[in-house]
C-alpha cells in the first residue's frame, strides 16, 4: 500500500466517523422541522443543542478532517509522531465537543459560522480540533512548494490570525459581555468567512485531482483576499455592522473571482475540450450543480430567514459530494475491498437529489418567511407545509445516502466485505 495513503488513512476514517455522527444528529433535526413530527417526538427543547453539534460535525470536523487527509497524503516528509499527535488532538477534541452537552448548565449559543455550547469541554474540544489542523498546516508550509495545497494552508493560518485579532479586541477592550450570541458572532464572523476559501480551494483541487498547480491569477486573487481580511480585522471594530458587511462583501467578491474560472473549466469539460469529453464524474458534476444552486440562492438572501441556511447547505454539500467521490477513488486504488459501481452511483445520485430537494424546500420556506435556527411550528399554510415537506423528504434521502457512504468507506477500509472490483474510470 502507498506510504502516503497509509499515513493519511486514519484522517479519512475520522472524517467519515464525523460525517456519520452529523447524519445521526441530522435525523433529529429533520424530525424537528418536518410537519406534524416535531410535536410527536417533543424535540423542541433539545433542538438548539443538537443543531450546534450537527453544524460543527457536518462542517468543521468532517471537512477539516478530510482536508487533513488530503494534506497528509501530499506530504513527503511528515513525521509519524507529528501525524499521530495531530490525529490524537483532533479525535480528542471531537469527543469533548460531543460530550459537552452532558455538563450541567451547558447552554447552546447560536452564533453564525461556529455555533457553540457554553461549556469548557466544548471550547477545549474546538481548540483541539483547530490545533490539530494547524499542526498539519505547519508541516505543509514547511515541506510543500507553492501550489493549491500550500495556499490552502496559508489561508487557514490567516483565518486563525483574523480570529486571534478579533478575540484580542473583544476580550481586551470589551471586558463585559452582555450578549454571548453577539460576542461569538463577532468573534467568528471574519475567520468564518476566510475559512470558506479553504473549502473552495480544496474543491478546486478535487475537481482537477491530482493536479495541484495554481494559476498566477488565482494566487493574486487569494493574496488580495487575505491582505484585505487581515486589514479589516485591524481597522474595523469586529462588533460593528460595517465589519460584518465588509467581510460579507469580501467573501462574495472573492468567491466570484475564484468560482468564475472554476465554472468556466466545467463548461470546457462538458464541451469535451478537456477532461475526457461529455462523460464526467457523477460526484463532480453534482458538486458543480450544487455550487451553482448555492450561488443563485445566495443572491436571493434579503433577511435572516432559512434562505441563508439553504445557501450554505448547498455550498457545503457541493464540497461534501466532491470529497465523497475522491474517497471512492481511494478505495479503488488502495483498498483490498471494492464497491459495486451500481451502489456507488446510487449513493451519489441519492445524496445529490436529496440535498437539492432539501435546499429547494428550505429556500421555499425562507421565501415564505420561516425564521432560522428554530424548531418551527407551522400555521395552517399549505405552501409552508409543502416546502417543509419537500425539505423533510430531501433531508431524509440525503441522510440515508450519507450513512450509505460512511458504511461503504468504513467497511472497505476495515475489510468487512468483498464486492466486485470496478475501475475508477467506470465512475465517469
Amino acid at each position: 500500500m502507498n506510504l502516503h495513503f497509509t499515513s493519511a488513512r486514519p484522517w479519512l476514517l475520522l472524517a467519515c466517523f464525523a460525517l456519520g455522527i452529523s447524519a445521526l444528529l441530522a435525523i433529529l433535526l429533520v424530525l424537528s422541522r418536518a410537519p406534524h413530527v416535531q410535536e410527536l417526538f417533543g424535540l423542541a427543547p433539545f433542538f438548539h443543542t443538537i443543531l450546534v453539534l450537527h453544524v460543527n460535525f457536518a462542517v468543521l470536523v468532517w471537512l477539516l478532517s478530510f482536508i487533513g487527509f488530503i494534506w497528509v497524503y501530499h506530504l513527503d516528509c511528515l513525521n509519524k509522531v507529528i501525524n499521530y499527535s495531530a490525529l490524537t488532538f483532533c479525535i480528542g477534541g471531537a469527543l469533548l465537543m460531543l460530550m459537552s452537552p452532558l455538563v450541567e448548565d451547558a447552554l447552546p449559543i447560536m452564533s453564525n459560522y461556529v455555533p457553540v455550547i457554553d461549556s469548557p469541554l466544548f471550547f477545549i474540544g474546538l481548540t483541539g480540533v483547530a490545533f490539530a489542523i494547524s499542526i498539519l498546516g505547519w508541516q505543509v508550509l514547511r515541506y510543500r512548494s507553492w501550489d493549491l495545497i500550500r495556499l490552502s494552508a496559508v489561508v487557514w493560518f490567516v483565518a486563525l490570525v483574523v480570529l486571534a485579532i478579533h478575540f484580542f479586541r473583544l476580550a481586551w477592550f470589551e471586558m463585559t459581555i452582555s450578549d454571548p450570541i453577539f460576542f461569538f458572532e463577532s468573534l467568528f464572523w471574519g475567520a468564518g468567512h476566510v475559512v470558506q476559501f479553504v473549502y473552495v480551494l480544496m474543491l478546486w483541487l478535487v475537481w482537477r485531482w491530482p493536479n495541484t498547480t495554481l494559476a498566477n491569477t488565482q494566487t493574486k486573487v487569494v493574496t488580495l483576499i487575505l491582505v484585505l481580511a487581515i486589514g479589516l480585522s485591524i481597522f474595523l471594530d469586529p462588533k460593528a455592522l460595517l465589519s460584518r458587511q465588509a467581510y460579507t462583501l469580501l467573501m462574495q467578491g472573492g468567491m466570484f473571482l475564484l468560482l468564475l474560472p472554476m465554472l468556466w473549466w466545467w463548461t470546457r469539460v462538458v464541451k469535451g475540450t478537456i477532461g475526457g469529453g461529455r462523460k464526467f464524474n457523477i460526484s463532480l458534476a453534482s458538486s458543480a450543480l450544487l455550487i451553482l444552486l448555492g450561488v443563485v440562492i445566495g443572491l436571493l438572501i434579503r433577511d435572516d430567514s432559512v434562505i441563508v441556511t439553504a445557501h450554505y447547505h448547498a455550498t457545503n454539500a457541493a464540497v461534501t459530494i466532491a470529497f465523497m467521490g475522491l474517497a471512492y477513488s481511494f478505495i479503488q486504488q488502495y483498498s483490498t475491498q471494492s464497491l459495486s459501481l451500481k451502489w456507488v452511483r446510487f449513493q451519489l445520485i441519492l445524496y445529490a437529489f436529496g440535498m437539492i430537494l432539501y435546499v429547494l424546500g428550505m429556500a421555499g420556506s425562507g421565501w415564505l418567511g420561516v425564521p432560522r435556527k428554530t424548531a418551527m411550528t407551522l400555521e395552517d399554510n399549505s405552501l409552508e407545509q409543502i416546502s417543509m415537506g419537500i425539505m423533510g423528504l430531501g433531508g431524509a434521502l440525503s441522510i440515508v445516502a450519507t450513512m450509505m457512504f460512511v458504511g461503504f468507506i468504513l467497511s472497505a477500509f476495515l475489510g468487512r466485505h468483498k464486492i466486485v472490483k470496478v475501475s475508477v474510470k467506470e465512475l465517469k
